[in-house]
């Protein structure tokens, strides 16, 4: 149950609740709390106990919510862009369409929460625990996804290639490129130009990179292309970690 009095304090002015944050070391305790379509933008929520809060539509734009306890919060299309969620707890949270774009999350649990339609865009999701995550239609693009564990998320192949997966193994990366190259207008041959030393392959074409990882001209042979699929388990095995 939450402590009311917090409630109508945040409610009133994020200002006046970070200034009394700062000046009171206290357990925030918002479980629960009914927050729908509550301006939080830039509120010092770090810690906070809200299990099961009601925060759809709510702006939380930068707002700080490091290591907060938000299991089972009710998050659909509340705006959490840049915000703080290092180590926080949102296993079993509902963030349908939940904009976390820019949102720092590493070492966040996810476990089993709902982000179908989520922006995730350029989100740091370093050492996050996704477990059973359903990220279907969710936007990974530029995600960094680095010793997160993936271990039965619910992914569409090709949209998890759009995360900012980096510097990859050689073969890998001869791989990824073989896939990058099967999806270009000009095929191998784009791709043989730029090893011999030639521009970027998109740099005069419309379409755009089918997969987002450090290209080297060195590992560059042609060959065929492996599925989306193999190249996302190739690079949750080499990038990711198993079940923990």
């Amino acid at each position: 149950m939450a402590d009311e009095k917090q409630v109508a304090r945040l409610l009133q002015s994020v200002p006046q609740w970070n200034a009394w944050r700062a000046r009171h070391d206290v357990l925030v305790d918002l479980g629960g709390a009914n927050l729908d379509g509550a301006d939080l933008v830039g509120a010092n929520l770090g810690g906070a106990y809200l299990v099961g809060a009601n925060l759809g539509g709510a702006y939380l734009t930068e707002a700080n919510l490091g290591g907060a306890n938000l299991g089972g919060a009710y998050l659909r299309g509340a705006n959490l862009d840049g915000a703080d969620l290092v180590g926080a707890n949102l296993g079993g949270a509902y963030l349908v369409g939940a904009n976390l774009g820019g949102a720092y999350l590493r070492g966040a649990n996810l476990r089993g929460a709902c982000l179908r339609g989520a922006c995730l865009r350029g989100a740091c999701l370093a050492g996050a625990n996704l477990t059973g995550a359903y990220l279907t239609e969710a936007n990974l693009h530029g995600a960094c996804l680095a010793g997160a564990n993936l271990t039965e998320a619910r992914v569409s192949p090709p949209a998890l290639l759009f995360a900012a997966w980096g510097a990859v193994s050689d073969d890998l990366c001869r791989d990824l490129m073989r896939y990058d190259a099967a999806n270009h207008p000009d095929g191998a041959a784009a791709f043989q130009r730029w090893a011999d030393g030639c521009g970027c392959p998109y740099g005069a074409t419309q379409w755009l990179r089918a997969a987002n990882f450090t290209e080297r001209r060195k590992c560059w042979e042609p060959g065929p292309a492996p599925s989306a699929l193999e190249l996302c388990e190739r690079l949750i095995a080499e990038k990711c970690t198993a079940d923990r």
